[in-house]
């Protein structure tokens, strides 16, 4: 529990590191006040009484009624200050946590983001580290609480000492059951996590518009909602048991309070009758008393949402303790000058947690500058190899070199300001404007519109974007105001864009025109191919019209090159290459 809190106090300040110590200083000095203005009515209490006794003048009690109305200004200011900064600490950690969480979740690698142990701590991690700013106010208040029951338990043993035992065996006793209870309800949460990770995508999938529309055609929506109904209630019966358990074990203690409370209060009555007690130690005493009660009861109730908070945020302490897929290398790599040569020498492969070698000794040799178009069916290799070239994994055996280098040897971040990619799922940036989202290609420069127009009519995308209302300032998102929504087809030419306008030395497409017409594909591929002639080009794609002007084709079958050569080699070796290129030539009317 202490170590989360640390964490939390360092996560906390870490957004604003000035804003987050005053908030800790006026937020202990906000607690702690009130002993101060006990003091002070107590002596104004008995400077009255005097002034009644004595019939003495009023003028005596001005002094103090100055010092309490002086004190009471400083301590409101101290509250607002406090207020001013515990705002402006947890607005900035509102904006910041995201950056924190992008910072830590781009260094891990996708292995890790596809282990499904590690995938559910990253979602709980993610979901609870907006209750960190709870947990730093929590952690702040144990210790403002500790410091007012250290000042009132000095009070009360120097006023009645077994009053103190009294009330601190009480209290320890009142709340261990909480911690029990809060113990379980987090492990039962805990255990569930899967579950609801799965059931809320279901649900979601009933908020998605796209999926809606399907849903709503197939009348399917009504089949996921009662899957999730149906989750919820075996889960809210689990819920609300436990709850169910701690409402009794209260109430029973509840009995207890009151008959502790008045064995205390009777004692308290006794002492101050025998020692004939000033009306203004009265006061004092029984403020003290109170006091003590409160704080010890408000510790134990901060100890006990700590410790509940602790259990959710461990998850978040998880998350930012995961370590990386793999260590990143150390060597930089220079920006390149010219195109790379890739090697492939006797890889092997396999996917974490699994047996099966996606690739057996596999060598492959990508010239410098060379386009090279990669085909095979569904799942014989294709992507993955790619991702062993972006380093998305590790070699399970064998060497990925790029210009004679050891892949794993790279820092990672060196590597990518050379590598340009564009994947079948690629980004729409729907809050972004269409010149930004071809921007987006490289932005380690100042944005250079003459050359976003040029990227964007290179991916046959200048004539659509010039028709709409701000053209290149164009919002793409009807969800916002003034903004439009894309096709399909548009985004895909958009990103292609993106590309174009970073010009990288080393070019990887996987599917990249699969939702644009074989028209338009033809145009896009002689611009890609005109354009990155001087660049290492790796292409993936199941349309031949897309791969038979590349230099070289190789054929993945299971994790094995099978053929390689030029379109017109591949056709007249008559295998499986020129087999599927007939076959979808039937369809697409295209000659040899």
């Amino acid at each position: 529990m202490i170590k989360i809190s640390l964490f939390s106090f360092g996560m906390f300040i870490k957004a604003n590191k000035a804003s987050g110590i005053l908030c800790f200083i006026f937020e202990i000095l906000a607690r702690i006040v009130g002993v101060v203005d006990f003091l002070i009515i107590a002596k104004i209490i008995d400077v009255v009484v005097k002034i009644l006794q004595n019939n003495s003048s009023i003028e005596l009690v001005v002094p103090y009624l100055i010092f309490l109305v002086g004190f009471n200004f400083i301590a409101s200011c101290i509250r607002r200050t406090r207020n001013y900064y515990r705002n402006k600490s947890s607005q900035y950690f509102s904006f910041y946590s995201d950056v924190f969480l992008y910072e830590y979740y781009k260094t891990l690698g996708v292995p890790v983001m596809e282990d499904p142990d590690k995938n559910n701590i990253i979602t709980r991690g993610m979901n609870e580290i907006g209750q960190l700013p709870n947990l730093f106010f929590t952690f702040v208040g144990v210790i403002a609480d500790v410091i007012n029951v250290v000042i009132a338990g000095i009070a009360i043993f120097y006023f009645m000492p077994k009053l103190l035992l009294v009330a601190i065996i009480w209290m320890v006793i009142n709340n261990i059951p909480e911690i029990f209870f809060v113990k379980e309800m987090y492990q039962y949460g805990f255990n569930n996590t899967e579950a609801r990770r799965l059931n809320n995508r279901v649900i979601g999938y009933i908020l998605g518009k796209v999926n809606l529309i399907e849903l709503s055609i197939h009348n399917s929506a009504e089949y996921l909602k009662k899957k999730f109904l149906s989750f919820i209630e075996v889960y809210l019966t689990g819920w609300l048991k436990i709850r169910k358990k701690a409402y009794v074990w209260r109430t029973g203690f509840s009995l207890f309070n009151i008959f502790v409370y008045f064995w205390m209060m009777l004692n308290i009555i006794g002492k101050i009758v025998k020692d004939k007690l000033s009306i203004g130690r009265l006061y004092f005493y029984i403020s003290m008393i109170e006091r003590f009660e409160d704080n010890l009861d408000g510790l134990f109730a901060d100890i006990t949402a700590l410790y509940e908070m602790a259990l959710k945020i461990d998850d978040t302490y998880k998350f930012f303790n995961l370590k990386p897929s793999f260590e990143d290398g150390k060597i930089e790599l220079k920006e390149f000058k010219n195109p790379p040569e890739i090697v492939c020498e006797h890889v092997n492969f396999k996917y974490p947690n699994t047996e099966r070698l996606i690739f057996k000794d596999l060598n492959l040799r990508i010239k410098a500058g060379e386009k090279l178009a990669i085909v095979g069916v569904n799942g014989a290799g294709k992507t993955t190899l790619i991702k062993l070239l972006l380093r998305f994994y590790q070699t399970t055996d064998g060497d990925i070199l790029i210009n004679n280098q050891n892949i794993d040897d790279l820092m990672i971040k060196t590597y990518y300001r050379n590598v340009g990619t564009l994947f079948q799922d690629f980004g729409e940036y729907q809050a972004l404007t269409a010149g930004e989202n071809i921007y987006l290609g490289d932005t380690s420069k100042d944005k250079n519109d003459k050359k976003i127009r040029e990227a964007a009519k290179k991916a046959d995308a200048d004539d659509f974007i010039n028709l709409y209302t701000n053209k290149y300032e164009q919002i793409l998102s009807e969800a916002f105001k003034g903004g439009i929504r894309p096709s399909t087809d548009q985004w895909q030419r958009i990103a292609i864009s993106r590309l174009f306008y970073r010009n990288p030395w080393l070019v990887i497409f996987d599917e990249p025109t699969a939702s644009i017409d074989a028209e338009a594909e033809y145009k896009i591929f002689n611009n890609i191919y005109e354009f990155f002639n001087n660049k290492t080009v790796i292409i993936i794609s199941h349309r031949f019209s897309t791969v038979r002007n590349a230099d070289r084709i190789i054929l993945i079958d299971e994790g094995h090159i099978v053929e390689e050569g030029s379109h017109d080699e591949l056709i007249k070796l008559d295998g499986k290459y020129a087999k599927a290129f007939r076959l979808q030539a039937e369809g697409y009317e295209i000659k040899s």
